[in-house]
């Protein structure tokens, strides 16, 4: 007799663009078993085509919602509508706060018996609303999972969360020096040291002062090269202060990109001055191709499972922040970081395969 399939809605409520969430699901969809699931994704607020293709390429269906953000009435009523007319058994909600009771809620009116809140940050910007609607979050959410500790802590204080760290596919971004060699001649490189970050420019990834830093790296070495990944509205500030500072000539925006984890083989250091963050997925990818970074001392350490990562209060002068970026690169071998930076990664279970197994686990009910 076949098995009927689980159906299962994933819903991002910050959309489906280049982003840590999206990344997360992408990731697992991925590297999951999904021959007996039934797999939506709803589509609101943002759809990136690029990410709607790689996600209908894997067999996903996106079903597309009103804006979440500026329609939220119409969204939950057409939630509610998609979850009974699909009789959806599974709604998989990521976030970083209570405002989830939006999805949990559209969930238990449609007829949905799992429903799943993933916690992915260790703050919100709706601190009004979070506050506002935890007890019915509380009510209706029946399972929750966690990126991190510290972010399963903050979402669902003292009841019982299941940690799912933000796991990785370590072959696409384990040390490749014949890459680097690729990229560094391509970019003329290579007689640089090249920095770089991965970030959206919004408030949290605090750039501002990443180009502080950058700028004392500059003074204390000349032959540098800061390298920035993402998009985002303060993109333009960050741009006028660069220019403003002299620094145009070595500071590159390289905008949004799929081949990130090809330009990390061709960077020698990374910075992470984040005001605040869950567990970031950039921390563990630095990691797995052997690079060292500093980080700010706001990111939970839950992340750092080798000696490649250094933290830093964000209290602290640029000066210092530049000096300790300096001396771990000065300090670290690449070629010997790669050779044991796997098997640590697997052992702090940051293995992007095991994290989809369990999950799958999650969503059949085991």
């Amino acid at each position: 007799m076949k098995t009927k399939k689980k159906k299962v809605l994933i819903i991002s409520t910050v959309g489906l663009k280049y982003e840590g969430i999206t990344s997360v699901i992408l990731a697992n969809l991925e590297a999951m078993k999904r021959d007996d699931l039934e797999i939506y994704l709803a589509g609101t607020i943002e759809v990136h085509p690029e990410i709607a293709e790689k996600i209908t390429g894997l067999g996903c269906e996106i079903i597309d919602l009103p804006n979440r953000r500026t329609d939220t009435t119409a969204y939950f009523k057409a939630l509610i509508r998609v979850i009974r007319r699909k009789k959806i058994d599974v709604v998989h909600a990521h976030g970083n706060s209570a405002t989830m009771t939006i999805e949990m809620a559209a969930a238990f009116f449609g007829g949905c018996r799992r429903r799943i809140a993933h916690s992915h940050n260790t703050c919100c910007e709706q601190v009004r609303a979070d506050k506002m609607l935890r007890p019915f979050f509380y009510l209706l959410c029946n399972k929750h999972l966690a990126c991190g500790e510290a972010a399963g802590e903050w979402l669902f204080g003292n009841r019982p969360f299941t940690i799912i760290a933000n796991g990785r596919n370590i072959e696409k971004y384990k040390f490749d020096s014949e890459i680097r060699r690729s990229i560094r001649e391509k970019y003329h490189w290579e007689n640089k040291t090249v920095i770089g970050h991965v970030g959206g420019f919004l408030p949290q990834k605090n750039h501002a002062f990443l180009i502080d830093i950058f700028q004392a790296v500059h003074k204390k070495q000349p032959d540098t090269e800061l390298v920035l990944f993402g998009d985002g509205p303060l993109r333009g500030e960050i741009e006028q202060k660069v220019e403003k500072l002299g620094l145009k000539d070595c500071v590159k925006f390289m905008g949004l990109s799929d081949q990130v984890n090809c330009f990390l083989q061709a960077m020698d250091g990374m910075l992470l001055p984040s005001v605040f963050e869950g567990l970031p997925l950039v921390a563990v990818e630095w990691q797995i191709a052997a690079l060292p970074c500093v980080l700010s001392n706001e990111v939970t350490t839950d992340c750092a499972f080798s000696d490649l990562v250094e933290f830093c209060s964000l209290e602290e002068n640029p000066d210092v922040w530049a000096d300790i970026l300096l001396k771990k690169i000065e300090n670290t071998d690449r070629n010997e970081e790669a050779l044991n930076v796997i098997a640590e990664t697997k052992r702090a279970g940051f293995d992007i395969r095991d994290n989809a197994e369990l999950l799958h686990d999650i969503y059949c009910g085991k």
